[in-house]
């Protein structure tokens, strides 16, 4: 496995993916032409934005992409215009500055779960959040075993709740 950030020709994987993911609000039967563009081109930032980015492992026998990991750059004090939960969180977990990465979407292919490849994506992230002077990974999910994985991982649990709809969703930080 080879891994490599993500680059334009990886857009379509990206949007994929996210549409993929259980936790996605879209199913491409149901989007529109132009709620479809308006997702790529929200996805099409972690390919070209300094504050978003993305990880790819790709099986380069199989000549694919195995596994995937979108993040971006959020700031614990600044406004969004979508529902957040950072503010619910003390602000003490944060560095100085507010700044920590957030986890937009992990995903690894049916074929090559439970072979460590979320795992080898995560700990690139925090090389990535080091490297940027980053002291804190946030990530949600409503799922055991991605909370399992991150316990494993160092993460803790900050919050248990919904978030964006009525799904308990479970906060979790990795501070280093």
């Amino acid at each position: 496995m080879r891994m490599r950030k993500a680059i334009p020709s990886d857009l379509d994987y990206l949007v994929r993916i996210d549409l993929k993911d259980e936790v996605s609000f879209f199913n491409t039967s149901s989007l529109s032409a132009e709620e479809m563009r308006l997702h790529q081109e929200k996805i099409s930032k972690f390919v070209s934005s300094s504050e978003r980015g993305a990880w790819i492992l790709d099986d380069e026998a199989a000549g694919k992409q195995a596994a995937a990991i979108m993040y971006s750059v959020a700031n614990r004090d600044q406004e969004y215009p979508w529902k957040t939960i950072y503010h619910e969180l003390d602000r003490g977990l944060f560095q100085e500055d507010g700044r920590f990465i957030e986890i937009f979407n992990l995903w690894v292919e049916p074929e090559y779960r439970r072979q460590g490849l979320a795992t080898r994506l995560k700990c690139k992230l925090e090389e990535e959040a080091r490297s940027r002077g980053i002291n804190l990974i946030y990530t949600h999910t409503q799922y055991e075993h991605v909370i399992e994985l991150n316990r494993k991982l160092g993460y803790r649990e900050v919050r248990r709740g919904p978030i964006w709809d009525d799904v308990i969703r479970v906060s979790l930080i990795k501070t280093f």
